[in-house]
């Protein structure tokens, strides 16, 4: 049975935070100071995993506040022009950093689904990020649907490559009809493979800036070395729940 004891508002919740504060603090703090040259590598890959988990969290948090914060104009109020210029001089951040804060609210603001997907630690937060970048042109009606299967794949096991083939599914199958107009700027896209005379294979092609970096996500993943828990003996587990969502 849990015990854990639900914080009865934000008061609550930052006190609960303050306390465990400490604890945290002693804890990543011996992480850091311990002699990890040999430690084993299972124990290495379970520390660096759980770290990933705790960052989820905390990313989904701080989306979720900051987008508050910015709706009431928090930054102006605080003598600054922008959330992200608040965020450099009143956190310590980096303009960088502060950009990829913005980039986490956006989450909270627009893909719901993926930051309850952070918070749940089944996607870590570049991840996050990545498919709020490939869901973008997904139409609105079918995008937090959308979200979810990925989320959901996700939470399954599916690594980028497979996150980044079901996504490209999904948008084939709710893109709406090519527009009438001969001038759009958009219907030259497109992919060509050549085979050359010694069956060797040359690929030219016009992409969106999404599309190729879904693109460069399968290629980078296949580029990896693959351990025993390869998902290409499993796609037929993710295209089954594909099928099975999109009905």
């Amino acid at each position: 049975m849990c015990t854990a004891i639900v914080p009865a508002n934000a008061g609550e919740a930052l006190g609960m935070l303050e306390s465990a504060l400490t604890m945290q603090q002693v804890a990543l703090g011996f992480l850091a100071d311990m002699d990890t040259s040999g430690m084993p590598v299972a124990a290495l890959a379970e520390c660096l995993q759980s770290l990933e988990r705790t960052d989820a969290v905390g990313a989904a948090a701080r989306g979720q506040l900051l987008a508050a914060f910015d709706a009431q104009d928090g930054s102006v109020a605080d003598g600054q022009r922008t959330a992200r210029t608040w965020l450099v001089h009143s956190t310590g951040v980096t303009r960088g950093q502060a950009a990829e804060h913005k980039a986490v609210q956006a989450l909270a603001e627009d893909h719901r689904p993926l930051l309850a997907g952070l918070r749940e630690r089944a996607i870590t937060r570049s991840v996050a990020l990545e498919l709020a970048k490939w869901t973008r042109p997904i139409p609105d009606e079918y995008r937090a649907e959308a979200e979810e299967i990925l989320v959901a794949a996700a939470r399954a096991g599916a690594d980028l490559r497979a996150l980044a083939a079901i996504c490209a599914e999904i948008r084939y199958r709710t893109a709406p009809p090519d527009p009438d107009d001969d001038n759009d700027r958009h219907l030259d896209r497109g992919v060509s493979l050549d085979t050359t005379f010694d069956g060797a294979g040359v690929i030219h092609g016009d992409l969106t800036p999404e599309c190729a970096a879904m693109v460069q996500a399968v290629l980078d993943a296949l580029s990896a070395p693959q351990g025993g828990g390869d998902l290409r003996t499993r796609p037929q587990r993710y295209h089954d729940a594909l099928e099975e969502a999109m009905r």
